[in-house]
């Protein structure tokens, strides 16, 4: 008699719980099992009891355990870097979420350029009045924060939007210019930005006009790059309005063409329904208004 086919062996396998995972995210983290603790809001022995679980689910050792330390196997570390993208994935929904259900005390938070930031931690006061009795939170970076999944409230941009955004809204608020400074009419020194001179109109500029002179450093960060010009290490790019206002410095070259750059604000448009957000986007529009001679160099 002919017997019926076996079918193909497979090995029993328990999908490992999101929260473990998560909880292994956090240990590796904050370093420690008591660090995850303190972040998770849970006790020490639970933590070490749900890494022990998730162990025992997918048959694997995560942790080499020393006396003092946790140091990820092999196997731990190609975890973590699976798990990665989903911690990340969950942040988003989070912000999401709380995005469309914004608590009405949360920080205003204002991301921007550095330069842009600086320029406003100025006018700080003036913008706190605005936004009282809530607070604001400045982010300055220039990496473009999702403004859709509410990594922040309010843009400051230096370039149109891209096409596909159709639920930003955006408005010119004004231009901001930049220009060469140094301490000296003729500096042979130059402080130039780390940026790729291909991928940057700034580090292009900066690139052409060190031609033919030493360069004294290079510094991405604009604040820094300001003390380091005062201090006569070399000529620096550095926005206008900081530059024309210090007598120490002279302004070796005039901002014209694409050292001129128009400002846009941008918002989410669900944004408009926060009274708060409104107040502050308002308050920005008329500082630069107010203030546009000086950001242009005038």
């Amino acid at each position: 008699m002919a017997h019926a086919p076996h079918a193909p062996f497979t090995l029993a396998f328990t999908e490992p719980s999101w929260d473990d995972l998560r909880i292994l995210l956090a240990v590796v983290a904050h370093g420690s099992m008591n660090g995850a603790a303190k972040a998770l809001g849970q006790s020490q022995p639970t933590i070490a009891r749900r890494i022990k679980t998730l162990e025992e689910t997918l048959g694997l050792d995560l942790f080499q355990r020393g006396p003092n330390n946790l140091e990820l196997t092999e196997a731990g570390q190609a975890l973590v870097d699976a798990a990665s993208p989903m911690g990340d994935a969950a942040s988003v929904v989070s912000r999401t979420a709380a995005a469309y259900r914004p608590d009405p005390d949360a920080p205003v938070r204002i991301t921007a350029t550095s330069s842009v930031a600086m320029f406003l931690s100025l006018h700080s006061g003036e913008l706190h009045k605005a936004a009282e009795p809530v607070e604001i939170s400045y982010i300055p970076t220039r990496k473009r924060l999702d403004l859709a999944s509410g990594e922040a409230d309010i843009a400051l941009r230096m370039r149109t939007l891209p096409e596909g955004t159709d639920d930003l809204v955006a408005r010119k608020i004004g231009q901001i210019a930049f220009a060469i400074y140094a301490t000296t009419e003729n500096p042979d020194a130059v402080i130039a930005p780390p940026e790729d001179p291909t991928l940057s109109r700034q580090a292009a500029y900066v690139a052409e006009f060190a031609q033919g002179r030493t360069i004294a450093a290079r510094i991405g960060d604009m604040p820094i790059r300001y003390q380091a010009a005062k201090s006569g290490l070399g000529a620096a790019f550095l926005p206008c309005w900081l530059g024309d206002t210090d007598p120490d410095l002279k302004q070796i070259v005039k901002p014209e063409g694409d050292l001129i750059e128009d400002v846009f604000l941008v918002m989410h448009r669900r944004s408009r329904n926060r009274p708060n957000v409104t107040r502050v986007a308002n308050a920005l529009a008329a500082l630069f208004k107010r203030s546009q001679k000086a950001l242009i160099g005038g």
